[in-house]
């Protein structure tokens, strides 16, 4: 009994003595373990548990003060001077330099396609010109993106706009950007990765001839809640993060623009133009994911996003009658993804998840309108299994069932060339639907390794359109040679085809006859990378691309649609990316030449060719400032001249005589981004500032034409002027 006593007298005696505390990360809070912590005069040394918590057992022994010693790589050292007596102590250790987003890398995971495109978080977060890291503005840098202005589309290796699939953690979304292309709909702070499939991609897509732009989201933080809040020039928004319990986490975002109160004031001498309802946007954005087991995971995405903008136009544009009275266009949707990740053996996975939401698209200027209510179901599902090292299998479903409800008042719009006839001068259309489509895409892909370098990938994608009751057979392939540790040559080919536009396909208003239009796709790339071990370095992506494109739908003369268009796109891709220690850079280049040809006009370049579009992205981090450039040269876009314009004294307008189609250019695009960035780091939180500047030059861009409403003179459109950006940021 005595010795019982004793030991515990002990025991108390000794915890009296101890010095407890917990070591965290300067401004995040995150706990630090496994980190060295010194107490002198005592030499007494503590290593920090998995909550960053340590304690000195013999402190007390020692009279007066005491001084704390921290120092791990990546921090700056810290050194406190205490009371030998204190209970409890609590030290934020700062880091050298810090990001707005904490990544964790696993490992370097093989991509699929050898051709595929992706910006993680940390690079694009930063990036200048992509307000305030805009994840698809920043993607606008990658090779064979052309420079497409205030457009709200992505133009992908001088295809049409319509030709790129915009997605969301693998199903299809109607838009990617909000309104003049200023942000996508995605809050950056819920992205991962945007990922760029512009050619020979593999066969999990389809129903994009041009490219595939998809965004997947991240896995909610763990470890803490973080709360951030942001205010700039064009919007205001928070996020939200972190752990529910040890198996939950979540991030919840919700962002609103008021840059139509902006254009509001500055059109406000405007005569012509009474801004009733400005501009807004605005986007929610939730992420939610569960561990079931250790070898199940399920996350829910969703996304909802609306664009809307109502004015007076009390003078016709370009004297067009039609083009009178109030404008109003509204596009909204939303998208639930809940997904279910989960392995099956040792050597078999699968992934299924589903996309349900709706699409409204409303547009109407005076007695004219557009009315779209689409209800959208999409299904993904896929099970990876892995025979041994050598032999890897693929199969998959890409499904979507979707029923639209189309009401509308428009006339027969004929722009052949890229130039619009007047409205007033069109056959007006008036009819309403009711129509389900289905398509259905079943995919395998077997990977093999012939020799320890070589691997060879051939792969087989259908696709079902109920609308034109096609079955259309894709087969692909891909071959990537890993010739060093540091050079990897690559090679692929394949058919890719999509349905056509619902308005191309209707009996009311189009060609119920037509058919999908197809692309067969040829690259050749390599890589090299020249990096240090630990150090960074250089390096290198080289690719080549050849596209022939056939059973294309046009307008006749008629404004009856067919299938007798063609084209071509070929071209060169150089990327060269550069880190090391504070620097970064970013060296971009693409040769492009896109041309198509219509039965009686020729060949000609395409709408979106643009021959040489050149980027260079610098970055340089000096303790808690970051400074940032992109300078940007693009070959202006070509445009159709209007010889003459021929009076309608019925319709009381011009119609326009077009010359050779697309055969001259608007002067080149050149502008230069800068962008800067202040921390201020606090014990619990973050105070970031930050400057933008786009076009700093304040050059005149042309993005376009404009003609006089007889047609007897054009001037250029001009692009974005200089647009400051200041936004304030706190993270907490």
């Amino acid at each position: 009994m005595k010795k019982t006593l004793s030991s515990l007298l002990i025991f108390l005696m000794t915890n009296a003595m101890a010095i407890e505390g917990v070591l965290l990360e300067r401004g995040t809070k995150i706990p630090l373990k496994g980190t060295n912590v010194f107490l002198l005069p005592a030499k007494e040394k503590a290593v920090t548990e998995e909550d960053g918590k340590f304690s000195f057992q013999k402190a007390k022994e020692s009279e007066g003060q005491c001084r704390i010693i921290v120092n791990l790589t990546g921090y700056k050292k810290l050194e406190e001077e205490i009371d030998c007596q204190t209970p409890e102590l609590k030290l934020y250790l700062e880091k050298i330099r810090y990001s707005d987003f904490v990544t964790t890398v696993v490992s370097k995971a093989p991509k699929r396609d050898a051709q595929m495109k992706a910006l993680k978080q940390e690079d694009f977060i930063n990036m200048p010109g992509s307000f305030g890291g805009d994840p698809v503005r920043a993607a606008q840098n990658l090779p064979g993106v052309a420079q497409s202005g205030g457009s709200a589309q992505v133009v992908v290796q001088g295809a049409s706009p319509d030709d790129t699939g915009y997605l969301i953690n693998g199903h299809f979304v109607p838009i990617i950007f909000h309104f003049g292309g200023l942000a996508s709909v995605v809050a950056p702070q819920a992205v991962d990765r945007v990922e760029l499939r512009p050619s020979g991609y593999g066969p999990e897509y389809s129903r994009a001839i041009g490219g595939i732009i998809n965004l997947e989201t991240k896995a909610p933080r763990e470890d803490k809640i973080t709360n951030t809040a942001y205010v700039d020039l064009l919007n205001v928004g928070a996020v939200s993060e972190g752990p529910i319990d040890d198996k939950r986490s979540f991030l919840i975002s919700g962002r609103y623009s008021y840059i139509g109160q902006v254009l509001k004031l500055a059109t406000e001498e405007e005569e012509d133009i009474n801004i009733s309802s400005a501009p807004v946007y605005g986007d929610i954005t939730g992420l939610y994911r569960k561990k079931l087991s250790d070898t199940w995971t399920y996350d829910n995405t969703f996304v909802y996003s609306r664009d809307e903008i109502e004015f007076i136009v009390d003078r016709a544009f370009g004297d067009d009658p039609a083009l009178r009275g109030g404008l109003a266009n509204t596009t909204e949707f939303f998208r639930f993804i809940p997904r279910l990740t989960g392995r099956l053996s040792d050597r078999t996975t699968t992934t299924h998840s589903l996309g349900i939401g709706q699409d409204k698209v409303y547009f109407n200027i005076g007695s004219q309108f557009f009315d779209l209510d689409r209800d959208v179901i999409t299904q993904r599902s896929e099970l990876v299994h892995e025979f041994d090292e050598r032999h890897k299998l693929f199969i998959g479903l890409d499904n979507e069932l979707d029923n639209a409800k189309v009401s509308l008042s428009l006339p027969s719009r004929f722009n052949q060339g890229g130039v619009d006839n007047p409205f007033s001068s069109g056959e007006e259309r008036r009819f309403s639907i009711d129509n389900s489509d289905l398509n259905i895409g079943p995919y395998w892909r077997y990977n093999f390794q012939a020799t320890e370098k070589l691997t060879i990938s051939p792969n087989m994608r259908f696709d079902y359109f109920s609308q034109t009751k096609e079955f259309i057979a894709q087969p692909r392939g891909q071959i990537i040679y890993q010739w060093s540790d540091k050079l990897k040559l690559n090679l692929s080919a394949g058919l890719y085809t999509q349905a056509p536009e619902p308005q191309e396909v209707s009996a009311e208003y189009g060609n119920p006859n037509i058919t999908s239009p197809r692309s067969t796709h040829y690259t050749l790339g390599w890589e090299r990378d020249f990096f240090e071990e630990g150090e960074g370095g250089l390096s290198v992506v080289n690719n080549f691309f050849y596209k022939d494109l056939d059973n294309l739908v046009i307008p006749d003369q008629n404004d009856i649609y067919n299938n007798t268009g063609t084209g071509k796109i070929l071209g060169m891709e150089v990327q060269a990316n550069y880190r090391k220690g504070p620097w970064s850079g970013q060296l971009v280049y693409t040769y492009l030449d896109s041309r198509r040809t219509i039965p009686g006009q020729g060949e000609f370049p395409a709408q979106f060719d643009q021959t040489h579009n050149f980027n260079l992205i610098g970055a340089y981090d000096l303790d808690r400032w970051s400074f940032s450039g992109r300078f940007r040269i693009v070959t202006g876009n070509p445009y159709t001249p209007v010889r003459q314009g021929i009076f309608d004294s019925n319709n009381d307008v011009y119609i326009p005589v077009r010359g050779n189609f697309f055969s001259e250019r608007v002067s080149a695009f050149q502008q230069l981004d800068f962008r800067v960035e202040r921390k201020t780091v606090y014990d619990t939180w973050i105070l970031s500032w930050y400057v933008d500047i786009q076009n700093v030059l304040n050059r005149s861009n042309g993005e376009g034409v404009d003609f006089a409403y007889d047609y007897s003179t054009s001037v250029e459109d001009d692009g974005l002027p200089i647009l400051p950006t200041f936004g304030v940021k706190g993270v907490f």
